[in-house]
């Protein structure tokens, strides 16, 4: 049986009380601008306005984040990042829960930023995030200034409503069996994008590193379809610790990815990295 959207009852994670929300996204709770510079007609709304929305449109928040300020810092920015679930909509495959569908809300209240939108997903099999590429589902964003109720719905809806997309670039993922030499590709674009090398420069990396990065880490990871490759190769860069040989010769240790914004960023190119090795007869 293929991969289909559940509106159904569907396994969920523990959703988080605001208690819970406070103590690890303390910036999401600001009730005035962070930035004292910003125009006294600056219109202001809190990010607990848009969580308490989205819990009445039956997204509850699971996740939470805030970014680490410099030393030295005034604190201004407050950027952080809050993914919400609904119990009800869920990707399933075999009658199973392959992947929660999540809709991340980032915000900062420094009167720079919007409240952002974006869809991601959470698998359970290696319970890692991801951030779907920007080209399917296009960034939406909402003004502080004004902001209201009904457009938080249209926003959310409208994401809901490009779900299906999603499914059918997983389904055409998994019909795509990878030659050695395609796996190794994506481990390498895997690797560039980690490193922040533009798209189509080479980055410099050892075969023992494409070794490590494709190496499976569970029973589960050891098929040679595209969505099976390109999941190990995006859990292995966000929770690090595959072996790298610098240029001195000694190997190190990667590190996990702990910046929202390079969290995001990562898993959104990577998708779209991923799309290129789907031929046009598996897309259809």
């Amino acid at each position: 049986m293929g991969t289909m959207m559940s509106f159904s009852q569907s396994r969920s994670n523990h959703y988080m009380s605001e208690d819970e929300l406070r103590k690890v996204c303390p910036a999401a709770f600001k009730t005035a601008p962070t930035n004292p510079n910003v125009s006294a007609k600056y219109s202001y709304a809190s990010t607990m306005d848009v969580v308490r929305d989205m819990e009445r449109l039956g997204w509850k928040p699971v996740a939470a984040k805030q970014a680490r300020e410099r030393k030295n810092s005034s604190g201004i920015r407050s950027f952080h990042m809050i993914a919400f679930e609904n119990p009800n909509v869920a990707i399933t495959k075999g009658g199973e829960t392959e992947a929660m569908v999540r809709v991340i809300l980032t915000n900062s209240h420094d009167g720079f930023n919007s409240f952002k939108f974006m869809c991601g997903l959470f698998r359970f099999v290696c319970s890692n995030g991801l951030v779907v590429s920007d080209m399917e589902f296009a960034n939406i964003s909402i003004r502080h200034i004004n902001y209201d109720f009904n457009e938080l719905k249209v926003v959310v809806g409208d994401m809901i409503e490009r779900i299906p997309m999603v499914v059918a670039q997983m389904n055409a993922m998994t019909r795509v069996s990878l030659t050695d030499e395609q796996k190794v590709e994506l481990a390498r674009e895997t690797y560039r994008i980690r490193k922040g090398v533009e798209d189509g420069e080479r980055v410099e990396v050892d075969d023992e590193t494409i070794r490590d990065i494709l190496t499976p880490v569970r029973d589960e990871d050891k098929a040679d379809d595209l969505w099976t490759i390109f999941n190990l190769c995006q859990e292995k860069m966000i929770r690090g610790g595959f072996k790298v040989v610098g240029k001195n010769g000694k190997t190190r240790k990667q590190r996990s990815i702990t910046s929202i914004k390079k969290d995001i960023d990562f898993n959104a190119q990577l998708w779209q990295v991923a799309s290129r090795f789907i031929p046009v007869s598996a897309a259809a």
